[in-house]
Order: structure tokens, then C-alpha cells, then sequence
């Protein structure tokens, strides 16, 4: 009986090894380049898009453009461009807001709007003031927390709550 357990057991390891035989041989197969362009990433393919880069790399400049920034001694940088001291319109033309009455304004919403001689306006309308040739337009720029920012003859000014 001790013979027929051996003899099971001999059996046993054959068919394991056998087992692991094939299986090594199988695997094998499966991963063994057949032709030379046999592969995820094609040596060919690599080699066509390599040629491409190349000749975009020589349309690149070897050099870069230099930019030359000249600042102006007449612009304080850390000023508003809304301040009523704007330098936008004719030198040495002195311009005034036309008499308006600002009665209130909406700064902090989807819709921010100025009521202006008993009228309401939006960001970017424009109020008509005096008559014949004397006709301008005031332009609201925009309405903050700040203020109402305007613009007239090509200058800036802002209108502070009070």
C-alpha cells in the first residue's frame, strides 16, 4: 500500500511538471516578437513621427525677440485711470461733469445700476446731456462699491457715494 501511495504521488509530480512545461511554453510564444515591427510602438511609426518633429524643430527661431518696454515719466503707475485728474482729453483742456443729480446706486449684484436725474442706468448706457451743440453723452463705465465710474469727452471720472 506504502508502493501504491508512492506511485500516486510520482504520477502526481509528473503531471504538475508537465503542467508548468506548457504553460512556460505557451507563455513564451505569446511574447516573442515575430517581425521586427512587431511591437506597441512600432520602430517604423517612431521613426516617421521622429522626422516630423525634427523638421518642426527647425522652423522654430533660435533666437527670441526682445521686447523693449520704455516707461513714461508722465504716468504715475499706482494711479486710478478713473480719478477726475485724467490726462485722456485736448492738453490742457479743463473738462467737467455737466450738473447731475446721483440719487443712489445697485453695485453688488448680477445687475448693477445708477439712478441718475431720476432715471436708472445699466453698465455701458450712456446719459444725454445738454441740448443742440452743446449735446454729449456720458458714459457709465461701471458701478462698484467704490462709486459710479464715468467717462466724458474722453476723460474718466468717478462719482463717490457720500
Amino acid at each position: 500500500m506504502a508502493e501504491a501511495g508512492l506511485k500516486k504521488q510520482h504520477i502526481e509530480y509528473i503531471a504538475i511538471g508537465t503542467l508548468v512545461l506548457v504553460a512556460v511554453f505557451i507563455g513564451s510564444s505569446k511574447f516573442q516578437k515575430k517581425e521586427k515591427d512587431d511591437e506597441v510602438f512600432s520602430r517604423t511609426e517612431f521613426n516617421k513621427k521622429w522626422k516630423e518633429v525634427e523638421i518642426l524643430e527647425l522652423k522654430v527661431p533660435k533666437e527670441e525677440k526682445s521686447v523693449d518696454y520704455v516707461a513714461s515719466i508722465e504716468r504715475v503707475p499706482l494711479k486710478s485711470p478713473f480719478e477726475e485728474e485724467s490726462k485722456a482729453g485736448a492738453v490742457g483742456e479743463v473738462v467737467t461733469l455737466p450738473t447731475m443729480v446721483f440719487q443712489g446706486m445697485v453695485w453688488n449684484s448680477r445687475r448693477p445700476q445708477a439712478i441718475i436725474d431720476n432715471k436708472v442706468y445699466d453698465v455701458d448706457d450712456e446719459i444725454l446731456v445738454g441740448e443742440g451743440e452743446a449735446a454729449g453723452t456720458i458714459k457709465v463705465k461701471d458701478i462698484t462699491r467704490e462709486g459710479i465710474f464715468l467717462k466724458y469727452k474722453g476723460r474718466e471720472f468717478i462719482v463717490r457715494p457720500k
